[in-house]
């Protein structure tokens, strides 16, 4: 042992000697103040209290009712790491001031969400990237190949505990925001194991016959997912409407037009009903 370290030993026995009654009380003084702060800190970082000065309310009654029930906001909303727990607490003391000043008066602003976003690393204590398939066993997933081409957990799974329990699950929308047959392939295939395109999609006619076709076939096994899924084309003009219609649709009249006018819609400007 070195004189310096030594000559430290030595001193602090003779501190202790000549006051070991003051030395007694500061290390039971520092040891409650440790364990103080531990549960401080843990009391303070459970959902049930931030509620109690966080804005937040639908999103902690959401929360309750989810899966991920049994995990703390800090779990998901917080890099790891005591400093980070240590910073956090120390900016939210503004949440204090703003609950019994600004948000206490019967007409508070509104209020912009500042929460971090959770991070692929705070999924991944929990959940893992290797898998391949849904639940339902329907659709593959690869989640590792989606991290690994740069998409964050909340992408896909951005109300899977703050939202309606009809709305946790994604949404094919959310999926064919890249799965557009650009950024990523849309065929039907490539996510769903049980489900292909049937074979008279594929015929060049297809168009011209799935009205009366989706009388016989169940439409919705595929195309549930979107309820105005026949609007995304039935809301747009034909092409032949596009040039010259006004003076060429007499020649082309009662040739499908049922299929989007009613009778009545030619009276408007004629005066009678079309020719069968």
């Amino acid at each position: 042992m070195s004189n310096g370290a030594g000559g430290l030993v030595d001193k602090l026995k003779n501190l202790y000697q000549n006051n070991p009654k003051l030395i007694r009380i500061a290390i039971v003084v520092v040891v409650a103040l440790v364990i103080f702060s531990y549960a401080a800190l843990e009391f303070t970082s459970r959902p049930g209290f931030c509620v109690n000065c966080h804005e937040m309310k639908p999103a902690f009654d959401q929360w309750k009712t989810s899966v991920h029930a049994e995990v703390t906001c800090y779990d998901c909303h917080m890099e790891p790491g005591i400093v980070n727990l240590l910073t956090h607490k120390i900016k939210a003391m503004k949440e204090l001031y703003l609950h019994f000043t600004v948000y206490n008066k019967p007409n508070p602003p509104k209020i912009h969400a500042k929460e971090l976003k959770p991070i692929n690393e705070a999924c991944g204590k929990c959940h893992s990237f290797k898998r391949e398939l849904s639940f339902s066993g329907d659709l593959r997933v690869p989640h590792e190949l989606h991290i690994q081409k740069g998409l964050q957990c909340p992408t896909c799974h951005s109300r899977v505990v703050h939202g309606a329990p009809e709305d946790r699950k994604p949404k094919m929308e959310v999926c064919l925001t890249c799965h557009d047959g650009k950024k990523a392939p849309d065929r039907c295939g490539v996510c769903h194991t049980k489900k292909a395109v049937p074979d008279n999609h594929k015929k060049s006619n297809w168009l011209q016959v799935h009205g009366q076709t989706s009388k016989t076939m169940n439409c919705g096994k595929c195309h549930n997912w979107r309820p105005d899924w026949c609007m995304s084309c039935h809301k747009k003009k034909p092409q032949s409407h596009l040039v010259l219609w006004r003076t060429n649709h007499g020649k082309h009249a009662g040739q499908g037009c049922k299929a989007c006018h009613l009778p009545n819609f030619c009276m408007r400007c004629h005066g009678i009903p079309p020719l069968e």
